[in-house]
């Protein structure tokens, strides 16, 4: 929108009449209405600005400082970061295309987030052609850099590491591209991972190489990838050193045409320190390279030497015997190619479930290539795949092979002495044509399109009344005459704050009906939120203490979102970019049955690139509360009119079908608003599934929590977790009917700790009275026990 058709629109709130909103008339003068919105905060008719080199250096307030810089950035700036410690409590959050972020180098700017309070992450970035280099960043809650759906992405000469040492505790992923497409990573070191030191999952056109992994879990993995080349690379004292696997669920599944090549991959012989539950605890310690599940993987041209269960492990998903609930997924490995590799020096002393289940009967020795023959029986002919499925093996030297035909590995065979693995390497002595190698894609250079956010946040109002969203009357902070109340069924928990939800529309225009996604509203639109704590203080906020008023505002460009964080007098908020942190404590007043109880918290205050984090579906920010069917209950002025009914007659709503026919969510904590399960998908869809969904920053994960997916599948019940580390708890499954203390879900939404916790932004403490919802819904499931590895 330009200047003109702004100061248009401002012009028009002016000649506007009344409307009536759930029993309270919004009139205003004309005066005010011109003044009800700010000046604009963006204008397609501004010159982009130009692209800047910034520098930072650590100091006490760095963690804002920076966030502010990452805010404001704009495509094809340099944040420099000098030498030095950089000491942060909090995650990072980029959103700008086009960055770059420089370190003086990986042993000199490093960037701690020892003692992390805030987050999951230590570095969460969804731009496009995003590079970081010449940094480190250590002691993270939990993965140390993600970056999710991006195009272009470079991590060059980066070094992550858990400083403790190897540890369960530690974050699950150091580097940690996932659903992104032209990615290298160049240089990089990764050490301590309580999963994968250098892990890139449902990725396409990938590129690892001169990288060093050593005392992960896994040191290097590639998952539900579509091409990657892994070179050059050294990986060593890693539980594994490279794994290429594949696992269902997923929204990019049956990965392939991976190659592994040029790589010194030796002495990986750590003990597993994952998380139990996770995929990646299964894997047996003093694995060279393991492939699972994958297919078209040429390995080749490699040094894979002294692994005490077997230097290469190759392995259908069916061995983990874990449920598999997804049609499309394809549990086999096929099209493996191993040749011209230096092996020696494997299965000396096979360890973890493999080496218990196949020590015995093998003379406690596996072979250095370890094949557990499970194939796909609808593609086999006499027991055996066509060549070109079948596994190639070629000019290893002297490395000793194995099929193990795990099928025919039961006790009354090898005690009839009928077992007989398979040991000859001439059926696998196949032609097999090279794998084309990764090519990355030049992302394009920085364009002025991409400044608007910039533009936006760098203009924005200042202080919270420049939006006239409120009036003092009476001394008493009241909201303004053109602001409508609302409130909903199951509101998203925030560490037991109170709530106030306002939204402005320009006058003249209304909203429009949405069926599953919240309501479709116009340019101009404010929809606001201020957060509140019980507080004695006689000021202008009577019984309470404002913390933060979120306000996201629609322009042509699409939503922002911005805080702002109120003064200790309770007279202004003052915007807030980069986030902040506030000590309160306050008093819950006594009842009839019980006594008073005070409480402490240390509220975060989001910056506005973690807003998107929660905000984002498929790419843009969007409005995640106000949908229809959690906006369909009663006004907040008068309980016996319902909201939607009332907006429609108003004619601020449009488009709404008949009452009847409108969904409606439960509320969660009034069991006469709906069954036990309709109340817990409730909950779980207001404060999961905003990530946790087909579109949401979470959707790597295969996990939807929407109410309207019908499928147990994929709400969670015996879903394997995917990048959960820490998170699972020790558990196998996000639910297990009837045991909820064996479920993931439960133990993280019971869970205070960063990196384990969920919703692990805008969450501290424990929402006890839900939690015995999630609880009692998981206990009322039909028990079921896990068919073991089979659909």
């Amino acid at each position: 929108m330009n200047r003109t058709a702004y100061q248009s629109l401002a012009l028009s709130i002016s000649l506007t009449a009344l409307v009536i909103v759930c029993g309270l008339t919004m009139s205003q003068s004309t005066s005010n209405a011109t003044a009800s919105l700010p000046t604009p905060v963006t204008s397609a008719e501004s010159p982009a600005p130009a692209p800047r080199t910034i520098q930072l250096g650590p100091s006490p307030d760095v963690q804002y400082r920076f966030q502010a810089a990452l805010i404001d950035a704009i495509p094809g700036d340099v944040i420099e970061l000098q030498a030095g410690l950089y000491r942060f409590a909090g995650e990072l959050n980029i959103a700008c295309d086009n960055l770059t972020i420089r370190g003086a180098g990986h042993d000199k700017t490093i960037l701690s987030f020892k003692g992390q309070l805030a987050g999951s992450t230590g570095m969460t970035s969804t731009g496009d052609a995003f590079l970081i280099e010449d940094l480190a960043i250590e002691d993270t809650a939990g993965n140390a850099i993600k970056t999710i759906g991006a195009h272009g992405v470079t991590y060059r000469n980066v070094r992550v590491e858990w400083t403790g040492g190897p540890l369960t505790s530690n974050g699950a992923y150091g580097i940690y591209p996932v659903e992104c497409q032209n990615v290298l990573i160049d240089g990089c070191i990764s050490i301590g991972a309580s999963d994968a030191g250098i892990y890139v999952g449902q990725s396409q056109d990938v590129i690892v190489k001169n990288c060093l992994a050593t005392k992960n879990v896994a040191g290097i993995e590639i998952e539900n990838t579509i091409r990657a080349d892994v070179f050059d690379n050294v990986a060593t004292d890693n539980t594994s050193g490279i794994l290429v696997f594949d696992l269902p669920g997923l929204v990019q599944k049956n990965g392939r045409q991976i190659r592994v090549f040029r790589n010194n991959i030796h002495d990986n012989n750590h003990v597993n320190f994952a998380a139990e539950g996770t995929i990646v605890a299964g894997v047996p310690a003093g694995s060279g390279l393991m492939l699972m599940a994958t297919d078209d993987v040429e390995v080749f041209d490699n040094d894979i030497v002294n692994h005490m269960t077997s230097n290469i492990i190759a392995v259908s998903y069916l061995i983990t015997e874990r449920k598999i609930n997804d049609d499309e997924y394809d549990p086999f490995s096929e099209g493996i190619s191993i040749h011209d590799n230096r092996i020696s020096e494997g299965g000396g002393n096979p360890q973890g479930q493999l080496g218990k289940m196949l020590g015995p009967a093998l003379g406690g020795r596996l072979p250095d290539i370890f094949f557990d023959g499970l194939i796909n029986p609808t593609k086999a002919v006499d027991g055996r795949l066509p060549a070109d499925l079948r596994m190639s093996i070629r000019n290893n030297g002297a490395a000793t092979f194995m099929n193990v035909k795990i099928g025919d590995l039961t006790p009354a065979k090898i005690l009839a002495g009928k077992y007989v693995p398979e040991t000859d390497l001439q059926p696998y002595d196949l032609e097999r044509a090279s794998l084309p190698a990764a090519e990355l894609t030049p992302f394009p250079e920085p364009s002025p399109a991409g400044n608007t956010a910039a533009v936006v946040y760098r203009t924005a109002p200042q202080k919270l009344s420049e939006w006239n969203f409120m009036k003092l009357t009476d001394g008493e902070w009241q909201p303004a005459d053109d602001m409508q109340v609302y409130q909903l069924n199951t509101p998203l928990f925030s560490d037991y704050t109170t709530k106030h939800r306002y939204v402005r529309l320009p006058v003249g225009e209304s909203m429009s009906w949405h069926e599953t996604q919240a309501l479709e509203f116009p340019i101009g639109t404010a929809i606001v939120k201020t957060f509140a704590y019980p507080d004695a203080t006689n000021d202008s906020t009577p019984g309470e203490r404002f913390l933060e008023t979120r306000v996201e505002f629609r322009q042509e460009s699409g939503w922002y979102g911005f805080s702002y964080q109120w003064n200790d007098q309770q007279t202004e908020a003052e915007l807030c970019l980069g986030g902040a942190a506030v000590d309160v404590s306050w008093t819950d007043p006594a009842s009839t049955t019980s006594a008073a109880q005070a409480h402490t918290n240390h509220y975060q205050i989001p910056n506005a690139n973690q807003c998107l984090s929660c905000h984002e579906q498929n790419g843009k920010y969007v409005p995640i509360g106000p949908t229809a069917r959690n906006l369909n209950g009663p006004c907040v002025a008068d309980s016996a009119v319902n909201q939607l009914e009332q907006w429609v007659k108003t004619g601020v709503l449009t488009g709404a079908p008949q009452s009847a026919e409108r969904p409606v969510l439960a509320t969660f904590d009034n069991e006469a608003s709906g069954s036990l399960d309709h109340r817990a998908r409730a909950w779980l869809e207001v404060n999961c599934a905003h990530c946790h969904n087909p579109e949401g920053s979470a959707r790597t994960s295969g996990l939807d929590l929407t109410s309207i997916q019908l499928d147990p599948a994929k709400f969670g019940v015996f879903k394997s977790p995917v990048a959960a580390g820490k998170g699972t708890g020790g558990r196998r499954y996000d639910i297990i009917p009837g045991k909820p203390d064996d479920s993931i879900l439960m133990y993280r939404i019971e869970s205070e700790e960063p990196g384990a916790r969920m919703p692990n932004l805008a969450r501290s403490m424990v929402h006890h009275e839900s939690n015995q919802l999630i609880r009692d819904w998981i206990l009322s499931m039909p028990v079921v026990e896990e068919p073991a590895g089979q659909k």
